[in-house]
């Protein structure tokens, strides 16, 4: 069976989906890669435009904002657990909604909530509390 060397295995895990650098060294880490190779593929992959955080960041934002009722802060704390920088972050999180439409988004996810719990849907704490949790 033929060795993997570092370029391939970051290729095979960037088939499956986007990653930040902070992700591919972690994944590379795993496989077995030295440092010195990790960082070297991370410098190869960075010239090849094929590992770009910020591409990532824009990327990660729009699937969450597309599929979730969350708030900007919940998307900035996923962000964050991928290590992106602070000023990514800031930047991908200002182009993807305005305030008007970041107040919509809370009040459909309210609504949703309300239907689903309708025994508690006057009751403000747990109408704050819901909001909080999901990053408004």
């Amino acid at each position: 069976m033929k060795k993997s060397t570092a370029r391939e295995i970051a290729i095979d895990i960037l088939s499956r989906r986007d990653n930040s650098i902070h992700e591919m060294r972690i994944k590379l880490k795993r496989k077995k890669v030295s440092q010195e190779d990790i960082e070297e593929t991370i410098r190869w992959l960075e010239s090849k435009k094929l590992l770009d955080d910020r591409a990532f960041a824009q990327k990660r934002v729009e699937s969450i904002f597309r599929t979730k009722l969350v708030g900007p802060k919940f998307i900035q704390s996923k962000l964050r657990e991928a290590k992106i920088a602070g000023e990514i972050c800031d930047e991908v999180l200002e182009s993807l909604a305005s305030e008007e439409e970041w107040k919509a988004r809370a009040q459909k996810a309210l609504e949703t909530w309300q239907k689903i719990h309708i025994k508690h849907k006057d009751d403000k704490i747990r109408k704050m509390r819901f909001l909080a949790s999901r990053g408004f």
